[in-house]
């Protein structure tokens, strides 16, 4: 029996830029048919490399995609996201990371806001 899986998380920065472990686990008995990765993310002065999910040892990259044209200063705010379709299958037990591949915030380091959110949705069936 399929049963639905979604879940998300935000940055909380630790041990890497852009880093959420997602709070929902495959459990251990189910594969996980993830369908959609999605990724929000915005910085003052902010740059930004791929986002990567890890499973089992593996990555998955997703490039960001600016979605605002930079103001007239490096510091002005910048905001990225990404929407993808995709075919990945998770045996379980297992835990779902996302890290950013690199990343810096422009703006007056005592001023810097940065934050990011990470969603995906799928099926758990039974293995």
């Amino acid at each position: 029996m399929d049963h639905v899986f979604i879940s998300g998380g935000d940055f909380d920065d630790q041990g890497s830029v852009g880093r959420c472990v997602l709070p929902d686990t495959v459990p251990h008995g189910k594969q996980l048919v993830l369908e959609t990765v999605t990724g929000f993310y915005f910085g003052d002065g902010a740059l930004i490399g791929a986002a990567f999910l890890t499973v089992a040892g593996q990555r998955f990259a997703f490039p960001w995609v600016q979605c605002s044209a930079p103001g007239p200063t490096f510091a002005d705010r910048r905001w990225y996201g990404f929407n993808h379709h995709v075919r990945i299958y998770v045996n379980g037990p297992a835990t779902l990371q996302f890290d950013a591949d690199g990343g810096q915030g422009g703006g007056d380091p005592g001023h810097t806001e940065i934050s990011g959110s990470y969603a995906v949705c799928g099926h758990l069936v039974d293995l």
